[in-house]
């Protein structure tokens, strides 16, 4: 072999060299780059369960995980879900009235009997808005304006419905949609008091009279509170007309509560 032979062997070598070399230059950066990657997910993996955990105030992930709990489901209803997003607003509802009334909201025991009333209040709402809608019972926007403008009145004005509705933490849509249900409740609650035949008879109001001590106790005469009586016998009644509709509706409906 001659010395130029040699001379394009040996070139030919480093010449496949030098092309091979960026190609494991590459490859180990490819290789880097996977590992790499890796990396981050494991570690965004664990700073997401210590956030999730209350371990880590990183607040990364703050807005996923409180999406994740908004959409979390806490009960069915004939298929429907509730969700906690639903459940924290009826807390918040009844923890406002219970401060209202004296209540001390904060307390462990009234929190636990607070979250027991609201998710049941949200059940019996959505059995009641499935059986209004098995009944063909319907609410127009023209209703749903007409009670908007009545609730804004009754509150005092807009300004303090806002309020009201930024501490509940709901916008105009909920607002809306939390009419209209009243509204188709409303509606199919009062064929059911039709149903029941509702009356307040003179007999009645004499009896509560009576019981409460009447003028002997110092109670105004019947006729000057006659009115309350009937309200108060008349509100008692229709609450027994609905507790007994919703039993009879929840005995076929399938109801989930999950924990």
């Amino acid at each position: 072999m001659s010395e130029n032979e040699t001379l394009s062997s040996t070139e030919a070598e480093t010449v496949t060299e030098v092309a091979a070399e960026p190609k494991k230059k590459k490859s180990r950066a490819n290789w880097l780059v996977a590992a790499t990657m890796v990396v981050v997910v494991i570690i965004f993996g664990v700073l997401y369960l210590l956030e999730k955990e209350g371990r880590s105030s990183t607040t990364i992930f703050s807005s996923i995980i409180e999406q994740q709990e908004a959409k979390k489901v806490v009960a069915t209803v004939n298929g429907e879900d509730i969700t906690n997003a639903e459940l924290k607003i009826s807390i918040e509802q009844f923890s406002q009235m219970a401060t209202a009334q004296g209540v001390d909201a904060a307390s462990p025991e009234v929190q636990t009997e607070i979250r027991t009333q609201a998710l049941e209040v949200l059940v019996n709402t959505k059995l009641l808005k499935q059986e209004a809608a098995t009944q063909g019972i319907s609410v127009t926007d023209e209703e749903v304006n007409e009670r908007l403008t009545a609730l804004t009145e009754e509150l005092g004005g807009e300004e303090v419905l806002t309020e009201r509705m930024t501490s509940l933490g709901i916008d105009d849509v909920r607002l809306h949609s939390d009419i209209k249900d009243e509204l188709t409740i409303k509606k199919l609650l009062n064929t059911v008091f039709a149903e029941a035949n509702i009356v307040v008879t003179d007999e009645e109001v004499a009896s509560v009279y009576e019981a409460a001590g009447g003028e002997a106790a110092g109670l105004p005469a019947i006729d000057e509170v006659r009115s309350q009586i009937e309200a108060q016998i008349s509100s008692s009644k229709e609450q027994a007309a609905i507790d007994e509709f919703l039993t009879t509706i929840k005995e076929g409906s399938a109801i989930e509560i999950i924990e």
